[in-house]
């Protein structure tokens, strides 16, 4: 999968690829068009290249600052090396993009060199910057220097003088200056088959430079929002500390504090409990944020991960727009849920994260589809995780329970601005197979009319009376 696709799904993703201090158009590009990695190996690599960087800044932040500086200036010339390597007679707007490119690439070049460890291996383009600057200007400005041709050089001073004489007819004027452009294209066509040599090492030089804009970004973001490496196990997957980062900063602007949690997942199924605003689907989008930035090269927003390496995500969170394709909502969960299922099925190596399972159909149907399901995972050893507000649960499922509204409220009163800071957002073991009932003590705590509360409790209590008589 291409990134470009993964941050039209993941809304976290598209946050961060959003924030990444990016200079040039090459690095957004291969940002883009950057594949996901499967391999441990490739990935590792990737994590090197990115822990070289971050030491670079944290030992010399103004040598990166001057290189980001140089990546800046930097334009993509893919199309322009596409019309060099197919023989074509270059314009002065591309050869001055060339000479341009190369000298901010040799600049670049160099001030790598003064950085401890080389980062990204780069061309040395100075033969083609001293093709292109017969004057030694040092100016990555382009024209067909009278350097380039003694007949040139002549036929542009004939053509001056004639101008400057007033003497000469128009014809005569015309004449000179014709002669004076059919050298200028010769010298051109000769310019261009010069530097056709070179055209190997530009698209190599624009790939590498891409990515080392790419790294910088990506260390810096690491820095700033304290992102870690995370180590690839074969089996478990780890968080200590998870987060997610685009929620944890409207919280901040909010003034308000954001919870990391602890998860384990093995290679089976894990249900979640808890209730409502428990962040149980914050949870499921975390897992898969963290599962993507792992696979593109990414630090993982936790403290400390141990990720295993999937072949493909598979996230439903109830958030796509059903109607549009004229399903309802349950039938397109049901679709998307049919799709997981015969992947797990197969033996595919996934991550799949399902948020309320069979929500929108009556509890006791919706119980039985939440079984089922789960036993399928189970009894392939895929990787999957369900939250759920279901009671009844087989109980060789392994279960975590969000802790909810375990903090102490003291005298304060709790409203709908303030209640998140009373939740206890932590997932512990439990294997009792009843989920949280605080959905009435949440409508209390918010104010919500009395008659309500009162009236749905009644309905409890009673409920409660006839299962006690049976």
């Amino acid at each position: 999968m291409q990134f470009r696709k993964a941050i039209s799904e993941i809304k976290g993703l598209q946050y961060l690829a959003e924030e990444l201090d990016l200079q040039s158009p090459m690095g957004k590009r291969f940002l883009l068009d950057s594949e996901m990695l499967y391999n441990e190996t490739e990935l590792n690599i990737e994590y090197d290249l990115t822990d070289k960087v971050i030491q670079s800044i944290e030992s010399d932040p103004k040598l990166i600052a001057d290189i980001q500086s140089k990546l800046s200036h930097l334009r993509d010339i893919k199309g322009t090396v596409g019309n060099l390597d197919a023989n074509l007679i270059l314009d002065d707007i591309e050869l001055f993009e060339i000479k341009s490119f190369a000298f901010h690439c040799h600049a670049i070049l160099n001030l790598q060199k003064d950085l401890k460890q080389e980062v990204i291996s780069l061309p040395n383009l100075f033969c083609l910057v001293d093709i292109l600057d017969p004057q030694k200007s040092g100016i990555p400005s382009f024209y067909i220097y009278d350097d380039y041709s003694e007949e040139l050089a002549e036929a542009r001073k004939n053509l001056r003088i004639a101008k400057s004489e007033n003497g000469d007819s128009e014809a005569k004027l015309e004449e000179l200056f014709d002669k004076a452009q059919e050298i200028e294209s010769k010298v051109r066509e000769e310019l261009c088959d010069k530097i056709r040599v070179f055209a190997g090492d530009l698209r190599i030089a624009l790939n590498q430079l891409a990515h080392f804009d790419l790294l910088i970004a990506k260390a810096k973001q690491a820095i700033q929002l304290s992102l870690n490496r995370p180590e690839l196990l074969k089996e478990s997957t780890i968080y200590n500390g998870m987060f997610h980062p685009m929620i944890k900063d409207e919280l901040l602007k909010q003034k308000k504090q954001y919870q990391a949690i602890d998860i384990e997942l093995q290679k089976s199924v894990c249900l979640i409990t808890g209730a409502n605003m428990a962040g149980k689907t914050v949870v499921l989008k975390t897992l898969a944020l963290c599962q993507y930035l792992c696979q593109f090269g990414f630090y993982v927003p936790a403290s400390q991960a141990k990720v295993s390496l999937v072949n493909r995500i598979m996230l439903s969170v109830g958030d796509d727009q059903s109607e549009l394709n004229g399903l309802s909502s349950f039938a397109s969960e049901m679709m998307n849920v049919n799709q997981m299922v015969e992947v797990s099925q197969s033996h595919e190596n996934v991550l799949v994260l399902v948020d309320e399972l069979a929500r929108t159909t009556n509890p006791v149907e919706g119980l039985a589809i939440v079984n089922a399901v789960a036993d399928i995972f189970y009894q392939n050893n895929t990787r999957s995780v369900i939250t759920t507000h279901y009671s009844g649960l087989n109980t060789y499922f392994r279960k975590l329970r969000v802790k909810g509204l375990d903090k102490d409220f003291g005298d304060q009163r709790i409203t709908k601005n303030n209640i998140n800071s009373y939740m206890d957002y932590s997932l512990v073991e439990d294997n009792t197979g009843e989920v949280p009932h605080e959905a009435l003590r949440i409508a209390s705590l918010l104010g919500i009319n009395k008659e309500i509360v009162e009236k749905a409790q009644d309905q409890l209590n009673m409920n409660a009376s006839k299962e006690e008589i049976l």
